[in-house]
């Protein structure tokens, strides 16, 4: 598939963390689709085989491009660094033109039984993992490069029939790094950055909510979703993370971009 030139990702690398499967997958594969190699970051060694499945995918859409998995646990402060590296090194490249920040942790426990361990895993992977990946990427990020956080519209307002403190003040907090980070990069480095917010899309990252919160959560979201009373997919966050990365959204920087059919009109 052809794209006009400036949505075309062409010789473009890509680093997507949490890139192998649900919105992170989605994601991948559309960056690929479009011309992009991509590092795909994953978390548990036990889905190295799925993820080699997924590189197959991607690298199967596009002949052109070259795609790696990188298993990284996020909250290892060491991580940051060796995921560059190796992307550079993999991929044959001395720059990374799009950072996609995916990986979430959507920790479900109420604020009364939060232990400073819960605490600690939900932002080491929502907020500092962003953070300091973001410090390691950015020395090998040219004008023209883009960074992308994918947020929640649990930061701006609570979601119904599921409690989630933790993981809305993750991506709050990242928004907000989003617009500092705009200024930051955007006239000494000719980067721009941006986030997305997503509301409920239907992936097997859900599993780890309860059953009668999530099921809740699905009738009340299907209510209150403006452009149809249906989840989200992976491909409808996708083609706007695509856009963003695309040379189209050069004029776009320091913005929450909604991806999630309309769920904040209500």
């Amino acid at each position: 598939m052809s794209f006009p030139k400036t949505l075309s990702l062409l010789s473009c690398t890509a680093i997507v963390t949490g890139g192998t499967r649900g919105i992170g997958k989605g994601i991948s594969m559309e960056l690929a689709r479009r011309g992009a190699s991509v590092a795909l970051v994953y978390g548990n060694p036990a889905r190295a085989s799925d993820a080699a499945s997924t590189v197959a995918e991607i690298v199967a859409l596009n002949k052109d491009i070259k795609a790696i998995a990188i298993c990284a646990d996020l909250r290892d402060r060491e991580s940051p660094k060796r995921i560059v590296e190796e992307t550079l090194r993999a991929l044959g490249t001395e720059k990374i033109d799009i950072l996609v920040h995916n990986a979430a942790n959507p920790e479900t426990t109420p604020t009364p039984n939060v232990t400073h361990e819960i605490f600690d895993t939900v932002m080491d992977v929502g907020l500092r993992a962003p953070f300091f990946l973001t410090q390691a990427a950015q020395p090998y990020m040219h004008p023209g490069s883009r960074i992308i956080f994918i947020s929640s519209t649990s930061a701006r307002s609570p979601s119904p029939g599921i409690t989630l403190p933790l993981y809305a003040a993750s991506k709050a907090a990242g928004e907000s790094l989003v617009r500092s980070w705009a200024f930051e990069f955007g006239h000494s480095h000719g980067i721009t950055v941006n986030a997305v917010s997503v509301a409920y899309v239907e992936t097997e990252a859900v599993s780890v909510v309860p059953a009668a919160q999530l099921e809740a959560y699905r009738m009340a979201s299907a209510k209150i979703t403006a452009a149809a009373p249906r989840p989200g997919t992976p491909d409808d966050i996708a083609q706007i993370v695509a856009f963003l990365a695309s040379d189209s959204a050069r004029w776009v920087t320091g913005s929450t971009v909604s991806a999630n059919g309309g769920r904040l009109l209500f």
